[in-house]
């Protein structure tokens, strides 16, 4: 089986792996949220030249795989793939205003801030 190596201009994005190892194909579940997440144009071009639009959409239609992605990239990737704009809640509740115990916050805390 040949290797298919990251080139280097991609490598960059896996600071926290031995990019020169890692091989598109069998660490394609690394690589395409990766460069996803934090590629710029040029790494969006080798990204879908390597895989195929076809490939990494069917990537994303795998809940788990959008989950995993930033909620800011993950919007914007399912609507460019999938063409509606998806966005996981991250915490039961939603975005939602926390509310602080009041007996949590400090004697000179402003008390109408909580």
């Amino acid at each position: 089986m040949a290797a298919h190596p990251l080139p280097p201009a991609v490598q960059r994005l896996f600071y926290r792996h031995q990019a020169d190892r890692l091989d598109t194909q069998q660490h394609a579940a690394l690589v395409i949220p990766t460069v996803l997440a934090d590629g710029a144009l040029d790494d969006w071009h080798w990204l879908f030249r390597e895989y195929g639009w076809d490939a990494v959409r069917d990537w994303l239609l795998v809940p788990s795989h959008a989950e995993s992605l930033p909620p800011a990239v993950q919007h914007f990737w399912t609507l460019m793939l999938l063409g509606t704009a998806q966005e996981t809640p991250r915490w039961s509740g939603g975005n939602g205003r926390r509310a602080v115990p009041p007996d949590a916050l400090p004697d000179w805390f402003p008390p109408e801030l909580p």
